[in-house]
């Protein structure tokens, strides 16, 4: 039996790899296919990380790696920016699934990673290269500067989701689903306050890395302010608060950095959120012990 299933871990690894180096081979010839490769790439290696080891995972990414360097001869460094990202992103996908991580907390762990695969590729780019692919795409040095950070959460996010919901309807074939939490989980809510401090601390080292933890921040809190909107009975009132924060979170952006002290109003109203809904669990808790 175990050799059986090291003959299919063979099999597989050697179709999957064949996927990368032919859409590898066609890349050099159509550029537009890197952004599909970085997309819908990392089905495969989710898919292997989720049913075998370590070690046949680790030498199902090397031998890839290589074999597509070898194809990309002309381009050396495309395996590099292109092939690696989707490989990392998959093997932690496929660790992911394999530890039965929820959903919404399994798509926060894929959009940091895509977060610093991009990070990755942008800036080795920029070395290798000697091009910004920011400032070429936005022909703005000051974006650059102070939202290029920000831009890539944002990319990021929106790469984990279409990759997530491809890659869950995917795997279902293969009758590998994953749990979706019934409700926020308890860690939520430290891990939100922690985040907002780390903002106000950012604010007076980096510009850059602070809008971008204030864009994860926002994003992460909206869990818990949709919860809050769901629950309340002035639901028309919380509608405008809420559009109040998305306009009060746009304004250094809108004004290019002018008001980036805006935000600070925001985080420290919806860390005393956390703050309250984490002592009710707490609250909770302490009442359900004592029973």
């Amino acid at each position: 039996m175990k050799n059986k299933e090291k003959i299919n871990s063979i099999t597989l690894a050697a179709i999957f790899a064949a996927i990368y180096i032919i859409m590898s081979a066609i890349s050099i010839f159509i550029p537009v296919l890197d952004a599909i490769i970085l997309v819908i790439m990392p089905i495969f290696a989710t898919y292997y990380a989720a049913r075998y080891s370590f070690k046949e995972v680790l030498i199902f990414n090397i031998a890839t790696i290589l074999l597509c360097f070898l194809v990309t001869v002309s381009d050396p460094f495309f395996a590099v920016l292109y092939i690696f990202p989707t490989l990392v992103v998959g093997d932690v996908f496929g660790l992911l699934y394999k530890t039965k991580v929820p959903y919404y907390t399994s798509y926060f762990v894929l959009s940091i990673t895509f977060l610093l695969t991009n990070i990755f590729s942008f800036y080795l780019t920029n070395v290798i290269y000697e091009i910004d692919l920011l400032k070429e795409i936005f022909n703005n040095e000051g974006f650059s500067k102070y939202f290029s950070l920000s831009f890539l959460l944002i990319f990021s996010m929106i790469e984990s989701f279409v990759c997530q919901k491809m890659v869950t309807n995917e795997l279902k074939k293969f009758h590998l689903e994953v749990k979706v939490e019934e409700s926020i989980p308890t860690y939520y809510y430290p891990l939100c306050i922690l985040l907002g401090l780390s903002c106000v601390g950012f604010y007076f080292v980096w510009t850059n890395l602070y809008l971008c933890l204030f864009a994860l921040f926002l994003f992460i809190a909206s869990f818990s302010i949709y919860r809050l909107f769901k629950n309340a009975k002035q639901k028309y009132l919380l509608a405008i608060i809420f559009l109040l924060v998305i306009f009060m979170g746009a304004i250094p952006l809108i004004s290019f950095k002018k008001y980036d002290l805006v935000p600070m109003i925001i985080i420290g109203i919806v860390i005393l959120l956390q703050i309250v809904y984490l002592c009710k669990i707490m609250y909770n808790y302490k009442k359900e012990a004592q029973k």
